[in-house]
């Protein structure tokens, strides 16, 4: 999903490596950028998030910014995806749960009577206030299908 994100909240994004940086240091001519950013795996692992984490890119998180800042990424990526940006946003309508299972992939499973008790669950909240619950394996949906169900998403739940 990388990729999706990335093209669709920034399509005239270019990205280098460092063989790409030699090329240009090679051909001795200045390159003007308008904005750059370098991301350091290694140095990334020094810090306070990935302690935490285990994320390299949870590093970012710790800079200061608007707590509002993934909303744009969100709309786009959400747009892209056919569906309007207003979508899965507030918290007045009906709510749709996403149970994001990892049953079927032979590892970093629930154990399978708490899985089946949590399904269980969801559903009641289901049958008892008409909450939309959606149990899903994403692997077994297209990218846009997933982005389409995170996007209408209001309440999302997962496990490591």
């Amino acid at each position: 999903m990388n990729q999706w994100v990335l093209r669709t909240t920034f399509p005239s994004v270019s990205m280098e490596f460092s063989a790409d940086l030699n090329d240009r240091t090679d051909m001795g001519v200045p390159f003007v950028f308008d904005r750059v950013l370098f991301a350091d795996r290694a140095a990334a692992m020094n810090g306070e998030n990935y302690g935490r984490t285990q994320r390299t890119a949870s590093e970012p998180f710790t800079l200061p910014g608007s707590p509002y800042w993934w909303s744009a990424v969100r709309n786009s990526v959400t747009e892209f995806s056919g569906l309007n940006a207003t979508v899965g946003q507030g918290t007045r309508g009906n709510p749709v749960i996403t149970y994001i299972s990892r049953q079927g992939w032979g590892r970093r499973m629930l154990i399978q009577a708490d899985h089946d008790r949590l399904v269980e669950e969801l559903y009641k909240l289901r049958d008892d206030f008409g909450y939309e619950v959606n149990v899903v394996s994403m692997d077994k949906l297209s990218r846009v299908e997933q982005l389409k169900l995170a996007g209408r998403t209001t309440v999302r739940g997962t496990y490591i």
